[in-house]
């Protein structure tokens, strides 16, 4: 929704006015004409309220005379951000789900629009695949101006190195919301707290136009305030509940909500996963120079919810009861959800240092994740990356970009069987990247924040101890399984066993198809299943198979 600055697909800033046609587009006489029979022609008048920030469910207008001005409440003086000429339209990512929207919407003029439900707007976008494509894409790129502008959001004031702060500012970030974090130590934060008389001692604080401010929301509140928790129409089960929107999970959404059906996504923060913490993914298929998990990730939830997904954050699933048909799954926040059929895309989270103070300091000071957020927190300091995966190189070569130095810190003696050799060799090559090899922290030391560690060389004894306030950890993988209970065979591990490991507890005639688990009807895809390879690649793949054998037990369970 602006003018100044947008961004690449890929998250790289470019000058706006390359794609103010792809931002702003307006369709041409002939798509107008065609796009006529989805909707309902209206005749209104100026300053006619079209929509309003804080509505759900919003119509899509496509404007056939006069203009429509797009408002942003969030702003003082309620300010005009844009204005939809003729042949133009309104909406961006909103229109693909249930969330409160971002922006106000009135008339500027007398004029006459065609109004979209949503029902109309999928419709249209799958029946004219043209002026689909153009809508889509203008969607997107709106939600990304409102992102780098922080228009139709929120303002975040809190201690910058506070693990409550980072957490809410992460949460909104993942999900793409619009906000602007402002340190409490900065006079414009003193000024927001007096005016709202908000107490300085309970940061941070969240300020929302028009709403009333909350106060270290937990993740629920924050996105049930916000109006980004979603709460699915419950009376009839799903054809498939996908738990995980990681990226296998959002690719079983994806394919299986395209063949129609009846799809619910839900995940425990926000889509992408362990992938969405990736800076940049060099080694995916036809990306070739590279792509963001975020970047990535967000690609992917458009095209669910575009065919009908609902994906419903923050939802973290607790247990499953497979005990009959349909399973019926229960969420931390006290929901309940039936279907027929289940998707395990949960994955996995890095393991966790056995070090007694480590909790003291995860959020302030330890990381599991390498996004612009983390690396503006370590600008021009010294870090430490512990993990000799993937993940950990690409965190290593990201940081390296922000942060004074490196250090990378590896138990074995090399990276050559753990990480890409494109990665292998950035490492090697880069003077701001220390590699460790064969050493591991022992201690951590600090107060409120982390603010030294100490570490050893296996093999020498070697002791060390830095003032390094900033530690990312991307060491193994511990599956998040434990809500599947004794419904499912799990290996030594904890994975999920499938296909031919589920072995004599499988209780059907036929084999288990590829990808499902010891119960008939629940298949495992990705980081959560036992033996799988851990590459974005292939989970994506892994999402994308389950969908052809769901149609298969889904059938058998309407001929039963």
């Amino acid at each position: 929704m602006v003018e100044s600055k947008t961004v690449e697909d890929a998250g790289t800033p470019t000058d706006a006015y390359s794609r103010r046609a792809q931002i702003f587009p307006k369709l041409t006489a002939e798509q107008i004409d065609r796009a006529l029979r989805f909707g309902k022609r209206e005749k209104l008048k100026k300053n006619t309220v079209l929509f309003s920030r804080g509505d759900r469910s919003v119509d899509c207008f496509l404007i056939l005379d006069g203009n429509i001005e797009i408002i942003d409440p969030a702003r003082e003086g309620e300010s005009v951000i844009t204005v939809h000429e003729a042949c133009g339209f309104t909406g961006e990512l909103d229109l693909f789900n249930d969330r409160k929207i971002l922006v106000g919407g009135r008339m500027g003029a007398d004029g006459e629009v065609l109004r979209l439900n949503r029902a109309q707007l999928r419709r249209l976008l799958t029946a004219e695949p043209d002026i689909g494509e153009i809508i889509t894409r203008a969607l997107i790129l709106r939600r990304v101006g409102l992102i780098q502008e922080t228009q139709g959001g929120v303002i975040v004031v809190g201690k910058r190195r506070d693990r409550d702060t980072l957490r809410v500012a992460r949460f909104l970030r993942r999900n793409g919301y619009p906000h602007r974090v402002v340190d409490s130590e900065d006079a414009e934060a003193a000024e927001l707290l007096k005016a709202h008389g908000c107490d300085p001692s309970k940061l941070p604080v969240v300020f929302n136009a028009g709403e009333d401010n909350q106060h270290n929301p937990s993740n629920l509140a924050l996105a049930k305030h916000l109006g980004l928790f979603e709460e699915p129409e419950g009376s009839t089960p799903c054809d498939v509940i996908v738990v995980g929107g990681g990226p296998s999970g959002l690719a079983a959404a994806v394919y299986a909500a395209s063949e129609g059906l009846n799809t619910l996504v839900l995940e425990s923060e926000a889509p992408g996963g362990q992938a969405a913490t990736s800076s940049k993914i060099e080694n995916y298929l036809g990306f070739p120079t590279g792509i963001s998990g975020q970047a990535l990730a967000g690609r992917a939830q458009v095209q669910a919810q575009k065919f009908g997904a609902v994906i419903s954050i923050p939802r973290k699933v607790v247990s499953l009861d497979c005990s009959e048909r349909p399973f019926t799954l229960r969420t931390e926040d006290g929901g309940t959800f039936r279907c027929w059929s289940v998707v395990v895309a949960s994955g996995a989270t890095y393991r966790r240092l056995d070090l007694d103070n480590l909790e003291n300091y995860e959020g302030s000071g330890i990381h599991y994740a390498a996004t612009a957020l983390e690396a503006d927190l370590c600008r021009n300091e010294e870090v430490v990356v512990v993990g000799g995966g993937n993940s950990a190189g690409q965190a290593a070569v990201f940081l390296s970009r922000h942060a004074a130095h490196v250090h990378m810190l590896i138990r074995s003696d090399s990276l050559a069987a753990s990480m890409s050799d494109y990665l292998v060799g950035r490492i090697d090559a880069s003077p701001r990247i220390t590699l460790h090899r064969n050493t591991e922290i022992t201690a951590l030391e600090g107060t409120r924040y982390l603010e030294a560690m100490n570490w050893r060389n296996r093999e020498s004894e070697a002791k060390e101890k830095r003032e390094i306030s900033n530690l990312f950890l991307m060491i193994g993988a511990s599956p998040n399984t434990e809500w599947l209970g004794d419904c499912v065979k799990l290996d030594e591990r904890g994975f999920v066993c499938t296909g031919p490991q589920a072995g004599s507890d499988w209780p059907l005639e036929r084999a288990p198809y590829v990808l499902e688990t010891s119960q008939p009807g629940v298949f495992a895809v990705g980081d959560a299943r036992s033996g799988s390879v851990k590459r974005v690649a292939s989970a994506v793949g892994e999402g994308s198979i389950s969908v052809q054998f769901l149609h298969q037990v889904l059938a058998e369970s309407a001929a039963a």
